[in-house]
């Protein structure tokens, strides 16, 4: 992957949660995700993801990429 591709990637991710676009999360992240070690999946990341925008309303993410 090149670097302009793999920024854009990125970008697209970042896009992704700020719109809190949960359907098209799989774009981004594989089934078989883990989160700091430990299998997490798809289903587990999504959920963390929509419990933290949950309980921080006003949180986004930037890319610098």
């Amino acid at each position: 992957m090149t670097k302009t591709a793999l920024a854009d990637l990125y970008r697209g991710y970042i896009a992704c949660l700020n719109r809190q676009d949960w359907p098209n999360l799989h774009r981004f992240v594989a089934d078989d995700a883990r989160h700091n070690g430990r299998p997490f999946g798809l289903a587990g990341y999504r959920a963390m993801l929509e419990r933290d925008f949950e309980e921080i309303p006003d949180l986004s993410s930037t890319s610098n990429a």
